[in-house]
């Protein structure tokens, strides 16, 4: 028989006699010591309680700490698109509504950027860069769509629109556009 020695155990043990058919079988072992067959049954039921207890605490805990690690990569994933976004959220604020219009596949920067820094910062990038981030930002083209357009990968839209954006947000907070940018990834060298 099984010795409750703490309150965790005293718990599993109530836990197990708040079963009818259990209770039962306890009373009559208890009732009579010498009976080893009972005695037997009844060690025999609370080990397959005790398994059945383990094994949900297994699957609880799996649960849980598979959750977790999903929140932390999440978050991770989360933090490394955050620059972009808040880069993304002031481009789409400096380009003006009232400008948008029927015309905006044809629009050009100079058209729709009252800003001379910006419109400077983003002259000053590439020839891509400025295509893509025109077909994203002017057109409000997907990046699938402006891939598709490019003849290039989903993946390298992103990275050249990272890239570029991360180049303008340098420009603008004072350092120069052909300082290197740093896109999260170790230096080479």
């Amino acid at each position: 028989m099984i010795k409750l020695t703490d309150v965790a155990n005293q718990k599993l043990l109530d836990a197990f006699l708040a079963q009818a058919d259990n209770q039962q079988l306890y009373q009559r072992v208890h009732a009579s010591l010498g009976d080893t067959q009972r005695s037997d049954e009844l060690n025999s039921r609370f080990q397959e309680f005790y398994a059945e207890v383990q094994f949900t605490k297994f699957i609880s805990s799996l649960i849980r700490f598979t959750a977790i690690e999903l929140a932390v990569r999440n978050q991770k994933i989360g933090n490394a698109c955050q620059p972009t976004d808040e880069i993304e959220r002031v481009v789409d604020s400096l380009v003006s509504d009232t400008e948008k219009s029927e015309q905006e596949d044809k629009s050009e920067w100079v058209d729709v950027l009252a800003d001379k820094r910006i419109l400077d910062a983003v002259q000053s990038l590439t020839e891509k860069e400025q295509e893509i981030l025109k077909l994203l930002y002017l057109r409000n083209l997907k990046e699938v769509e402006v891939a598709r357009l490019s003849g290039v990968s989903q993946q390298a839209v992103s990275k050249a629109k990272k890239r570029a954006l991360l180049k303008l947000r340098k420009q603008l907070e004072g350092g120069g556009i052909n300082d290197p940018v740093n896109t999260g990834k170790a230096s080479t060298k």
